[in-house]
C-alpha cells in the first residue's frame, strides 16, 4: 500500500492562492473548498500524478474550462476559467441564506416564548400610547421615525466594519443581512400608508400604522442583531484559530 503523500505548506498556499484569482472571496467559502482540493490533489498524488496533474484533474472537477481568456494573457491553464467556482459559490450563498432565514425566524419565535418579552413589548406600545395622547402630531411622528429608524444605523456601522475587512466572511453577510431585513418590509408598509403616496390615506392612518410598525422594528431587529453577533463571535474565533496555525 502506498504512502499517502501530504502537500507541503507552500503548495497548499499555491492552492490558497489559486481560489483567490478566482474570486473566491469568502474566507469561510474558501477554506472549505481548500480542505476538500487539498484532500483530492494528496489522493491523485499518492495514485501516481503530478501536482500539476492532480491540480488540472481537480479544476476541471469543479467544471472549470482551461480555455484561454481573451486579452488577458493567461495561457491554456488552471488560471484561464474558473466559471465553476462561480457556480458552486452562488449555490453555496443559496444554501447559507436559508440556514440564516431559519435561524432568524427561529430568533422572533424564541423571544416572543418569553413572558418577560411580551411584557415589555406590551409596555413599549403602551408608553407610545400615552405619548400619543399628550403630544401633537409631528412630535409624535418625528418620535417614532426616530425609534423606526434607530437600527439602520447600527446597521451602517457594522456594514462598515464588514466592508472595510479585509477577510470577508459570507456568513457575516448574511446575518447582517437579516438584521436590517425588518426595516426593509415594514418601511413598505410606511410608505404604503403615506398620505402622499399612491394609495389615499390620511394622516391618522399613516400614525397607527408608524406606532405599530416602529415598536415590531425594534423586535425584530434585536433578534436579528443577537443572531449577528453570536455568528460574529463563532467566525472571528473560527478565523483567529486558522491564522494560528
Amino acid at each position: 500500500m502506498k504512502k499517502k503523500i501530504i502537500l507541503s505548506k507552500e503548495q497548499i498556499t499555491y492552492i490558497d492562492n489559486y481560489l483567490k484569482y478566482h474570486k473566491v472571496k469568502y474566507w469561510d467559502i474558501r477554506i472549505e473548498l481548500l480542505d476538500h482540493i487539498v484532500s483530492d490533489v494528496e489522493d491523485k498524488m499518492t495514485q501516481g500524478l503530478s501536482f500539476d496533474d492532480a491540480m488540472v484533474d481537480v479544476h476541471k472537477g469543479f467544471g472549470n474550462s482551461m480555455k484561454m481568456l481573451w486579452n488577458t494573457g493567461v495561457e491554456y491553464s488552471i488560471f484561464a476559467n474558473g466559471d465553476g467556482y462561480k457556480d458552486l459559490i452562488q449555490v453555496k450563498r443559496e444554501q447559507i441564506n436559508k440556514k440564516y432565514r431559519k435561524l432568524y425566524f427561529k430568533e422572533i419565535k424564541n423571544f416572543f416564548k418569553s413572558f418577560r418579552n411580551i411584557i415589555a413589548l406590551a409596555l413599549i406600545f403602551y408608553f407610545d400610547y400615552v405619548l400619543f395622547e399628550n403630544v401633537e402630531y409631528r412630535l409624535f411622528k418625528r418620535i417614532n421615525m426616530i425609534v423606526f429608524l434607530t437600527p439602520s444605523i447600527f446597521f451602517l456601522m457594522y456594514s462598515i466594519r464588514n466592508f472595510i475587512v479585509k477577510n470577508k466572511s459570507v456568513h457575516l453577510e448574511y446575518a447582517l443581512w437579516y438584521y436590517i431585513f425588518p426595516f426593509f418590509i415594514l418601511n413598505m408598509l410606511l410608505q404604503i400608508s403615506n398620505p402622499n403616496g399612491i394609495f389615499e390615506s390620511s394622516k391618522e392612518f399613516q400614525i397607527v400604522v408608524l406606532a405599530i410598525i416602529a415598536p415590531l422594528n425594534l423586535v425584530f431587529s434585536y433578534c436579528g442583531l443577537q443572531l449577528y453577533k453570536r455568528t460574529y463571535n463563532k467566525y472571528t474565533k473560527i478565523f483567529k484559530q486558522l491564522q494560528s496555525l
